[in-house]
């Protein structure tokens, strides 16, 4: 769990899924103030589920564009046939 040089402990949370990111912070104190700062990494648990809503996204597009190409296709043969 993060702490200051003072006898301040607290617990870290992610605000969006609730996740428990004590061991993915660290505190430190700033070099031109001398100010407490805490930093903590990005939520593991939501960047993985981001990671597969962008993998599902980038499949949907892929099918999308084979349907455009085989509507192309159709298209352009629909055309030949007319002439």
């Amino acid at each position: 769990m993060p702490s200051f040089n003072v006898d301040i402990e607290f617990e870290v949370f992610c605000g969006t899924c609730g996740t428990g990111l004590c061991n993915n912070s660290e505190t430190r104190t700033s070099r031109n103030r001398s100010a407490n700062q805490v930093t903590v990494d990005a939520c593991p648990k939501c960047m993985a589920a981001k990671d597969e809503e962008i993998a599902d996204l980038n499949y949907k597009v892929d099918a999308l564009e084979t349907e455009m190409e085989n509507l192309r296709t159709e298209l352009q043969n629909a055309k030949t046939r007319e002439q």
